[in-house]
């Protein structure tokens, strides 16, 4: 996969890859009027982006919706504030128990199983035994950070800033 620093090199390329990060989700018409440009320069700018791999387009009923491209099973999961809330815990307390999450996140045993296993399914988080114990870490670190920075202007919890300045610290 292209790295975010590797923007296309047109200035008009660029604003729009600028407003899909800035605006995940963002369609076509709405592309056109924020950035000014005429529609056929928006499609064809939009086409490159997605050839380049920088970008995809998902149908949404009436709209052609447009994201940055990430992993998709980690967005997908970090959309969802208490599954994002499991994995901002185990960025900051990796290798926690159930029982560790269960009292920090104050979450039923059966509902923090429930998450846990979606988790799992979607390979955002991997269990490793350690005696009787199930200890939690997050699968790809990195992943994780990208999505919450890319995305982070539509998660609006303060668990995230949090996290992306511990991220960027250590950095």
């Amino acid at each position: 996969m292209r790295q975010l620093k590797d923007k296309p090199e047109l200035e008009t390329r660029k604003r729009v890859y600028s407003l899909v990060v800035s605006t995940p989700g963002v369609h076509l018409r709405e592309i056109e009027r924020q950035t000014g440009l005429t529609l056929g320069v928006v499609r064809y700018h939009l086409d490159r982006l997605q050839r380049e791999e920088l970008i995809f387009a998902k149908e949404d009923r009436y709209f052609k919706r447009f994201f940055p491209k990430v992993p998709t099973e980690t967005f997908e999961a970090l959309r969802q504030e208490s599954l994002r809330r499991i994995v901002l815990h185990l960025l900051g307390s990796p290798g926690s128990s159930h029982s560790i999450m269960m009292t920090a996140l104050q979450l039923p045993p059966s509902t923090l199983s429930t998450y846990l296993s979606i988790l799992l399914k979607k390979r955002v988080v991997r269990r490793e035994r350690r005696g009787k114990e199930n200890l939690y870490f997050v699968v790809d670190e990195e992943s994780v950070m990208k999505v919450l920075i890319v995305y982070r202007p539509t998660f609006l919890d303060t668990l995230v800033d949090h996290a992306i300045s511990i991220y960027l610290e250590r950095g």
